[in-house]
């Protein structure tokens, strides 16, 4: 299947409509998942189970996992807020998160209120891409 980057955001705004109950125009690019569109755990769930079906791929994987994800070190989880190292790592796809760095440190437990529309479509982008 080879599709272009916006053919990949529009199947994943369409997953996000139907698993969220919302119209198109409630959604854009820098919709924050679970604060702008009210996402919770069981939500993110469905929407990788439609992704996956919809492009006949796996999506959420080790890879997809550690990308997402701030360092699970012993000594960074016991720092309550992100390192630079980290921020500074994941700031192509969180870009909100290195916005918040500049004004401040930013909480552990407060990574994933960053993650995007746009982080999303990137992500599946990329899994997609190395396929």
């Amino acid at each position: 299947m080879n599709l272009n980057d916006q053919e990949i955001e529009n199947k994943i705004m369409d997953a996000l409509c139907s698993s969220l109950a919302l119209v198109p125009d409630q959604i854009t690019k820098n919709s924050r998942l679970i604060s702008d569109l009210g996402m919770d755990s069981l939500d993110f769930l469905d929407i990788m189970f439609s992704l996956e079906s919809e492009f006949k791929t796996k999506i959420k994987d080790r890879e997809f996992d550690r990308v997402l994800r701030p360092d699970k070190s012993e000594a960074a989880l016991q720092a309550e807020y992100l390192t630079d190292r980290e921020i500074e790592r994941l700031s192509d796809i969180l870009p909100a998160l290195k916005q918040a760095s500049l004004n401040g440190k930013v909480p552990r437990n407060s990574f994933f209120t960053f993650v995007t529309v746009d982080t999303l479509v990137k992500m599946v982008c990329r899994k997609l891409r190395a396929k």
